[in-house]
């Protein structure tokens, strides 16, 4: 019986270490492709349908948080200032606000709009009819 002696040798010194880079380096690839492909999408634009000064810069917030098991693409993520993302007074983080979609494409068709009135109840600030135009009564 022959023994496979490549079985048996250490692995070289630091090479959990660079594989270990190498997979965050491969995910945060994936993650900037995707915020460009969303910021594109949108045409670089915020996606709040309100009047308001855009601050912070133009970032991709996600619909459903990673941290909650949403994926890291485009049909998950949408373009909007961070001032609305996570800065302001009333922002998607600070749970004042949220997005939710209105089909199976998720940020990749229309969403709607909602905000958090002082007793604590959301109430819809507007619905898209398509990516960027919002429905009139």
């Amino acid at each position: 019986m022959e023994i496979d002696r490549d079985r048996l040798r250490k692995p070289q010194r630091g090479a959990s270490v660079l594989a270990r880079e190498t997979r965050r380096a491969e995910l945060d690839k994936q993650e900037r492709e995707a915020k460009a492909e969303t910021k594109r999408r949108d045409g670089y634009r915020c996606r709040w349908p309100e009047d308001h000064k855009c601050r912070c810069g133009l970032e991709a917030a996600h619909i459903v948080d990673a941290s909650l098991g949403g994926p890291m693409e485009p049909s998950n993520l949408l373009s909007i200032c961070g001032w609305l993302h996570r800065r302001g007074p009333e922002s998607i983080h600070g749970k004042q606000l949220k997005v939710e979609p209105l089909t199976a494409e998720g940020a990749n068709g229309p969403l709607s709009f909602w905000r958090k009135d002082a007793e604590g109840i959301f109430y819809l600030v507007a619905q898209e009819r398509s990516i960027g135009i919002i429905e009139r009564d």
